[in-house]
């Protein structure tokens, strides 16, 4: 099964996302304290929507038409490298206009007016390396994939840790280990993309049809990432940055880990939907679409059961002292709403990025967007942080229930129920495993009950082959087995 192999081909660079997260949370929620932990995951928020809204076309162009235009012969794809280089130089100029909106909003904020040269300088160079790591995405080189995105995400977190400890910039520190993280991989990157362009120049129908493609994608995911981060503003308006500290801390360690697990999914299986698609159409992509749900499910359901039932040690050993308390509380239903939010875009969204029919999926992201704030500004006010999860779980219900709905005029994803069922049974059986094991707490407990859960997950989604657990696990030895390629 090609799925099972591109899932071992990405799991080094999925590791690295996991450590470069953890690590993040672990080692700034202690060096940097609650507000400004706090300050650090709203400009975070801040720069990631910025990146999304004005630089993700250029990048989502590079991942969709790569394929199409290697198929094409070699001045078809040099055409298109240099177009795409085109449309991430156009970009920037969004970028920057947006970043001096920012540096006028935030002026009278000097703790925060710190931070934003590292933002500036960060936005030419991720998107440069994000757009070429969408290109190889695309062209299913995984090995090059791996090593750019591990050596960016270590890099950057190791580097900012550092800085974090040695020196007084405070929340600036992760943003500056970026940068530098990013110069270190990002000129490879810039002379692996001025190569595949050869010297072609930009054509203009491509930049238009890109940026029809990538802009509505790029309103999309923004209105996604909103919903992921829109609590953290209205958090800090109404409660304080501690207490956005940790949410965000809280949110890092359940959200992120079940986001890593569902795109270590769909960055093995979109690449096996899209080819399918281009090379057989609608019902080759669904059937491959079957193999990735499954995938995702598989692994992201016992995921978030895990993280429910250890929240308690997870936060002890994760999260510094004195954001932990709050955080533990949020963890269970983060987690959950961090496997509805994979769901969403990394699958079920997916059939409006196969048909091209990205702007219809950036209105529809406006239903669970809207409802996502007004229920914060009802909410938050009354049930504090609590009253903030309760809103993200309702967005993202209503977000599938319009994206899936409306997604299967185009390709009609299917949702496996009774696997789904199985994988739930298998995830079940840990809670009497994570239960009896004695609450000593810290990073023991979170071994032993992680350790115990494992286990028993396994033992049950082979015997009743949930998700296909069986075949998964016989593909892995057959490949295992097999003499090498000659």
């Amino acid at each position: 099964m090609k799925l099972a192999r591109h899932l071992a081909g990405y799991l080094p660079a999925n590791l690295a996302s996991a450590l470069a997260s953890f690590g993040a949370v672990y080692v700034f929620t202690r060096l940097l304290g609650p507000e400004e932990y706090g300050r650090y995951a709203l400009m975070l928020s801040v720069m990631a929507l910025i990146h999304t809204l004005t630089l993700a076309p250029g990048e989502a162009a590079a991942y969709r038409y790569t394929a199409k235009a290697r198929a094409e012969g070699e001045r078809a794809l040099a055409e298109h490298f240099a177009t795409v280089r085109a449309l991430l130089l156009r970009s920037l100029l969004l970028a920057a206009l947006a970043m001096v909106i920012l540096a006028a909003a935030v002026s009278h904020m000097p703790r925060y007016l710190h931070i934003l040269p590292w933002i500036a300088l960060s936005m030419p160079i991720s998107t440069l390396v994000q757009a070429t790591l969408e290109a190889h995405r695309a062209s299913q080189q995984v090995q090059r994939y791996v090593v750019v995105y591990s050596f960016k995400l270590l890099g950057g977190f190791g580097l900012g840790a550092i800085l974090a400890w040695l020196t007084d910039a405070g929340a600036a520190a992760p943003f500056i280990g970026l940068v530098i993280a990013g110069l270190i991989v990002g000129i490879p990157q810039l002379l692996w993309l001025q190569r595949q362009a050869r010297g072609a120049s930009p054509n203009a129908a491509k930049i238009r049809a890109y940026y029809s493609y990538g802009l509505p994608i790029a309103a999309a995911l923004s209105l996604d990432l909103l919903l992921s981060v829109a609590d953290r503003f209205l958090i800090s308006i109404f409660i304080g940055e501690a207490a956005v500290g940790a949410y965000a801390a809280g949110y890092g360690v359940a959200d992120k880990t079940i986001l890593l697990l569902c795109a270590w999914a769909a960055m093995a299986g979109q690449p096996l939907v899209l080819a399918a698609y281009e090379e057989e159409g609608p019902d080759a992509a669904r059937r491959e679409a079957r193999s990735l749900v499954s995938t995702m499910l598989l692994i992201g359901l016992p995921a978030a059961m895990g993280l429910a039932l250890v929240a308690e040690p997870l936060s002890e050993a994760l999260i510094g002292e004195d954001l932990r308390e709050q955080a533990a509380r949020i963890i269970p239903w983060i987690a959950f709403a961090g496997l509805m939010n994979g769901l969403l875009m990394h699958y079920y969204a997916e059939a409006f990025q196969l048909a091209q029919k990205t702007g219809e999926q950036a209105l529809l992201m406006l239903i669970p967007a809207g409802v996502n704030i007004a229920a914060n500004i009802v909410l938050i006010p009354q049930f504090g942080i609590i009253g903030a999860v309760a809103a993200t779980i309702a967005s993202y219900t209503i977000g599938i229930l319009v994206i899936a709905g409306r997604g299967r005029r185009y390709v009609a994803f299917p949702f496996p129920f009774v696997p789904v069922l199985k994988i739930l049974a298998a995830s079940l059986a840990m809670w009497p495993a994570i239960a009896i094991i004695p609450e000593f707490g810290g990073w023991p407990e979170l071994i032993a009950k992680a350790f115990a859960g494992a286990i028993v997950y396994a033992a049950a989604a082979l015997a009743i082959d949930a998700g296909g657990a069986r075949s998964f696990v016989q593909d892995r030895l057959n490949a295992s087995t097999e003499p090498p390629a000659t």
